[in-house]
């Protein structure tokens, strides 16, 4: 049972840690979710038409 608590005390570590890291990096840079969010859009080549 004390494995099990402590496997589960570094997982929440560790997922606190990158959550606290996201947050700083959001708020220094601004663009992390972006990433996300935003739709990717596919580039189409010249003379080649989408087929339906």
């Amino acid at each position: 049972m004390q494995l099990v608590m402590t496997a589960l005390a570094v997982t929440a570590g560790m997922v606190f840690s990158l959550a606290i890291a996201l947050l700083v990096e959001e708020l220094i840079f601004g663009k992390v979710f972006r990433l996300f969010f935003v739709r990717q859009t596919a580039q189409v080549k010249p003379g080649r038409e989408r087929q339906e």
